[in-house]
């Protein structure tokens, strides 16, 4: 298994050859103390912080509020993610990106996460270099038109103007949808989700294409929000999370099992309202999340305890939903396919043992 390891990050060098050189010398050392060593972590724990690339003015993912502090579903994972690292969710710089700055940023070493709910897509898992999380959230692609043009569904935007963010996968998926109905479209890219919301505004594009659940937070932006529609019908799949850099394993499990503490928080009942209450429970289960017993967060660079300040953070992952995008945000969208599994939703999180 040593050698396999080994191999592996030996082969992933050719991409990333400053990072993996750390990265080695970390392996063997992290080996050798039988601890996991990872040169992701021990330059975030040295900094002090953790670098999240976010987009800048994107309502209900990532957006300064009145105070001037970042609010946002990415947002509070990023917090999540430095609350695990480094015991505060306060210990995060957020760096500002467009889409098509995202993944270069990434594997340069700007960042250490680019959360940016980016699509997962074969290509972007197996031939880029990254490792996704999550997904943090499930969708598909939907479209808003304002009410005056009469549309009712897909079909009806044949010949339609639409407004795209630039590198995205959605061009192409939307190409996928259309061909084969004898449908076509004029795209019209865009930097911004806030750039595409101008164009849309000022006429220079009939349609605009995003996440539904983003889409109506960009609803909200706008003038006349009751005069414009999302329409019911979607398009393709958008299973969206953070992505990190593949070369480190270690900061990879780190980075994924910081959503599932979100769900499995949620899942046990546990907000950061009752999580030092929680402690106390005579309920095993709980007991290990938490890490009262065990030592799961130890084994993976962490405190046992990281659980716990990632909830006293930023909740659990209903309490992200609401506040960002659910029933408590302009938005006031329902879960859908966000809800936990056992609410009938996609949302869940492997056994904490």
């Amino acid at each position: 298994m040593f050698n396999i390891h080994v191999h592996q990050t030996l082969r992933r060098c050719s991409r990333h050859l400053p990072i993996c050189m750390a990265l080695v010398g970390t392996l063997f050392i992290g080996i050798a103390n039988g601890q996991p060593r990872s040169a992701t972590l021990d330059a975030i724990k040295q900094r002090g912080s953790l670098k999240c690339g976010v987009y800048e003015n994107s309502p209900g993912l990532a957006a300064l509020d009145d105070q001037g502090e970042w609010v946002g579903f990415d947002v509070d994972y990023c917090r999540a993610l430095a609350a695990a690292i480094l015991g505060d969710g306060k210990k995060t710089q957020f760096v500002k990106l467009t889409f098509a700055q995202s993944m270069p940023a990434l594997r340069s070493g700007e960042i250490d996460v680019a959360a940016m709910s980016i699509t997962y897509t074969a290509q972007r898992d197996t031939e880029l270099g990254f490792d996704f999380v999550g997904p943090t959230l499930y969708s598909g692609h939907g479209f808003m038109v304002r009410k005056r043009a009469n549309v009712a569904k897909l079909a009806d935007l044949n010949g339609a103007t639409i407004c795209i963010i630039a590198g995205t996968a959605t061009e192409s998926l939307m190409a996928d949808y259309f061909r084969p109905r004898n449908l076509t479209f004029k795209p019209v890219a865009v930097e911004s989700p806030t750039q595409m919301l101008s164009m849309y505004e000022s006429g220079r594009c009939d349609v605009v294409t995003l996440e539904p659940p983003f889409l109506a937070m960009q609803r909200a932006r706008l003038k006349n929000p009751a005069d414009h529609l999302i329409l019911s019908e979607t398009f393709a799949k958008s299973h969206m999370g953070p992505i990190v850099r593949e070369d480190d394993r270690v900061y990879s499990n780190v980075t994924r099992w910081v959503q599932y503490a979100l769900v499995t928080a949620e899942e046990l009942g546990i907000a950061a309202s009752n999580v030092d209450a929680m402690k106390a429970s005579k309920n095993p289960e709980v007991r290990r999340f938490l890490g009262v017993e065990g030592s799961i967060g130890s084994r993976m660079g962490l405190t046992n305890d990281f659980t716990v300040n990632v909830i006293k953070a930023v909740g659990n992952y209903g309490d992200v939903w609401d506040r960002n995008i659910g029933m408590k945000s302009p938005g006031k969208l329902p879960r859908g396919m966000n809800a936990l599994a056992r609410d009938g939703g996609m949302q869940w999180a492997p056994n904490w043992r």
